[in-house]
């Protein structure tokens, strides 16, 4: 039987310099082999999220077109030359540069992307993708819409949660990616749900 998850409510997201601290090694793992699943040529979204902005880190250089949901990722990647680099436009969250109003849903519906790269705020086997914003879900939904490959990089402790709105089902999720230190109960659970787990070392 799987762990027992854990609901996150309505609760405030975090400081982006808080959710940067949690954890580093295990996200800039994920997100190397996340960006090792992307080939050169193809097109992709890249959502908001302290992983994202280290997927497009691993990115850099590489001939990609790339939609990207924050101002972070965005001037990571345009540093370069490789990278086509486009923006959704719209609010710019303080803190995180997230771009997450009806402006960003738009132009993901509009762009057709081979793979996404989704940010994960809670997994779970019984309660699928969930998101604490009703705004972060929608644009959340657009982008699995929009994409013909979903990957999701995402430590341990988020694969044990739920939350308060739902964006799509682990079905949704080409490939989930995790850590070593995921419990076992938890992994047979999500595998047991149909999604394909990739395991990294930390």
């Amino acid at each position: 039987m799987a762990a027992p998850c854990a609901h996150l409510g309505a609760r405030a997201s975090q400081p982006i310099s808080l959710r940067r601290s949690e954890g580093p090694g295990g996200q800039r793992v994920l997100a190397r082999a996340t960006a090792a699943l992307v080939d050169d040529g193809e097109s992709v979204i890249i959502d908001n999220g302290t992983t994202c902005e280290m997927v497009a880190e691993n990115l850099v250089g590489r001939d990609i077109r790339a939609l990207c949901l924050s101002l972070s990722a965005a001037a990571t990647l345009a540093s370069t030359p490789g990278p086509v680099v486009t923006v959704p436009g719209g609010i710019v969250e303080t803190d995180t540069l997230a771009m997450l109003t009806t402006t960003a849903v738009d132009a993901v519906r509009r762009f057709r992307a081979d793979v996404a790269i989704l940010g994960a705020c809670a997994v779970s086997a019984q309660s699928g993708l969930t998101c604490t914003e009703d705004h972060d879900a929608v644009l959340k939904a657009a982008i699995i819409g929009s994409s013909s490959r979903c990957l999701m990089p995402a430590p341990p402790r988020k694969l044990t949660r739920s939350s308060t709105y739902g964006f799509g089902e682990l079905s949704n999720l080409d490939t989930l990616l995790t850590t070593t230190d995921i419990d076992p109960e938890t992994l047979t659970g999500l595998q047991e749900a149909g999604v394909s787990v990739e395991v990294h070392d930390v």
